[in-house]
């Protein structure tokens, strides 16, 4: 079902089921055509009503002449005539109400969708509130002068929220007016059409007065109906413009203060970051020292106990780590030597060349493995590594 642009109820087909307006449907060919269709129709209805007219004055003039020659049909007529008046006075009545009771739905439906603002508004308010607080939460989290900045936002959308809040009870009343003053239009068309069936009644006395009352009232109903529709057509065109321009300024101040947001939040990060990388640096400096200090230290340490840890005995399962570059013949030679060393054994070797090796020794009596290494000829350095001893090979 589509929405009728003429009466705005919900409709199908071509043609709106409540007024009888064109529906436009597809293309601009069908549009136009649907237009030319109803152009047609709209100049088929004048000149039917204009030959009706025609017609009705001329059997009105037949009748006053039957009158004179048979006074009993004429009084049938005019008694049969006022019937059909009254009938249409009440059929009048009855569209005068529908007309009231279409404005009573049109207001209805305009407070729903005053409404759906209205809660729209204020869900947005309240997502605006929580991402608020949510950035309070954090900023406190960062610092001080983050703090007053998720301060003023969740101040921004307090006030955000609360012009939110105006606009959806101004939305409210405007269409509150809007339904009052349908509901006043539709009452006094219902009195004009009530005053009209007395007149109708008045006019059923004189047949020829009535019959060319009748002719001239058509066609002042004609325009007054064209002049009301056309209104309506412009009011309506009038009330989509308004609420497109405003639906585009909400959505322009909601981009600028999005943009606002997101360059103060940028500005904000780029600030952090940047103090974070200050002191970073300069912690990163100070760590640099520290370890400089710290390696010198540790040097000098093991400098000085180096005698005492090469004399350490080992016993039992040993690791040995090869540094790379590794040369294989190096590495021959270096299991040869561990094969010839007394009370050890070499229990496996693993490892690329690439990669680095591991052997594993056992020594069944405590041994000084340490000094035993740094003397052999293909051994560079020897280096304890907590419970493992690391080698470095010279090169060939």
């Amino acid at each position: 079902m589509v929405r009728c642009p003429n009466c705005g109820q919900k409709t199908e087909g071509d043609f709106c089921q409540w007024c009888g307006y064109p529906i436009m449907k597809g293309g601009p060919v069908r549009e136009q055509k649907a237009k030319r269709e109803a152009k047609e129709a709209e100049e088929k209805a004048k000149r039917e009503a204009k030959e009706r007219a025609k017609q009705e004055a001329r059997e009105a003039k037949e009748a006053e002449e039957r009158a004179k020659r048979e006074a009993r049909e004429a009084k049938e007529r005019l008694e049969r005539e006022a019937k059909e008046a009254e009938e249409r006075a009440k059929r009048e009545a009855r569209e005068a109400k529908e007309a009231e009771e279409r404005a009573k739905r049109e207001a209805r439906e305009a407070l729903e969708r005053a409404r759906q603002e209205a809660r729209e508004a204020k869900e947005r308010a309240k997502q605006e509130a929580r991402e608020a607080k949510e950035a309070e939460e954090k900023e406190k989290r960062e610092a001080r002068e983050a703090k007053e900045r998720a301060k003023q936002e969740a101040r921004e959308a307090e006030e955000a929220e609360e012009k939110e809040k105006r606009e959806a009870r101004e939305a409210k009343e405007r269409a509150k007016q809007e339904a009052k003053e349908a509901k006043e239009k539709e009452k006094r068309e219902a009195r004009e059409a009530k005053e009209a069936e007395g007149k109708e009644k008045q006019e059923a006395k004189e047949a020829k007065e009535k019959e060319k009352r009748e002719a001239r009232e058509a066609k002042e109903a004609e325009g007054k109906e064209k002049q009301e529709a056309k209104e309506a057509e412009e009011r309506a065109k009038q009330e989509a413009k308004e609420a497109e321009e405003k639906e585009k300024q909400e959505a322009k101040e909601a981009e600028e203060k999005e943009k606002q947001e997101a360059k103060e939040a940028e500005e904000a990060e780029e600030a952090k970051e940047a103090k974070e990388a200050e002191e970073k640096a300069e912690k990163g400096a100070k760590e640099a020292e520290e370890a400089k200090k710290a390696k010198r230290a540790e040097e000098k340490v093991e400098k000085e106990a180096e005698p005492a840890v090469r004399a350490a005995l080992y016993k039992g399962m040993v690791e040995l780590t090869i540094v790379p570059p590794i040369g294989l013949g190096q590495l021959e030679n270096l299991e040869e030597g561990l094969r010839q060393v007394a009370n050890l054994r070499l229990v496996l070797v693993g490892g690329s060349v690439e990669g680095g090796s591991r052997i594993v020794v056992s020594a069944e009596e405590p041994i000084p493995l340490l000094n035993i290494l740094g003397e052999m000829p293909v051994v560079e350095q020897v280096i304890k590594k907590g419970k493992e001893i690391q080698l470095t090979l010279k090169e060939k």
